[in-house]
């Protein structure tokens, strides 16, 4: 028996008491209105937002912005679900997802894999709008993780801001590892 295999048998053997986890706390936010500073930070982060109450301005929207190249959207009632059988991946133009909780102190929303029809949604198209509920936003990510249940899917990200890299001469380029901007598109 190898040191390595020796090592492990005794671990394996081993018969200790299981443990809860540790609580972790919620802090509290930065200012008195958590949908306020998440506005904010957004914007901090160069992104679009818009908010309505209306969900046919979200269909105007996406069709004014189809004019400027192919659209697609697992979103059915926006009518762009079938657009990737016609059109490559690399030609999109704008891709429209769901979110499922904004997070105020760093403007990250939470993409369900569920909610996807390709992950490639969240980076391959020029332009990326996510759709998210006014009411789901909560202050930091120690809240949010308590919501999100990554296992259940398998699959999930996190998205804060158009992507964005600036190399060692301090250029910085805008959609050079997925889309160039993000809009937010809030349903109150």
């Amino acid at each position: 028996m190898t040191a390595k295999e020796k090592i492990l048998s005794n671990i394996k053997d081993l018969q200790l008491p299981s443990k809860a986890l540790p609580l972790v706390p919620i802090f509290e936010g930065l200012s008195d209105d958590k949908h306020s500073f998440f506005l904010e930070t957004l914007e901090t982060l160069g992104v679009e937002v818009i908010i309505s109450e209306d969900k046919a301005a979200l269909a105007q929207l996406v069709a004014e912005r189809a004019e400027e190249g192919p659209v697609y959207s697992p979103i059915s009632e926006l009518g762009y679900t079938n657009t990737l059988e016609n059109t490559e991946m690399a030609d999109l133009n704008l891709s429209v997802i769901e979110g499922e909780l904004g997070v105020a102190e760093n403007g990250a929303i939470w993409v369900e894999g569920d909610a996807l029809t390709e992950r490639a949604l969240t980076a391959i198209g020029s332009h990326l709008m996510i759709v998210l509920p006014y009411q789901k936003v909560v202050w930091n990510m120690h809240e949010a993780y308590t919501y999100v249940e990554p296992r259940q899917s398998g699959y999930g990200v996190f998205i804060s801001g158009p992507s964005k890299t600036a190399d060692i001469e301090q250029s910085l380029v805008k959609g050079a590892h997925g889309a160039k901007s993000l809009t937010v598109f809030i349903q109150k």
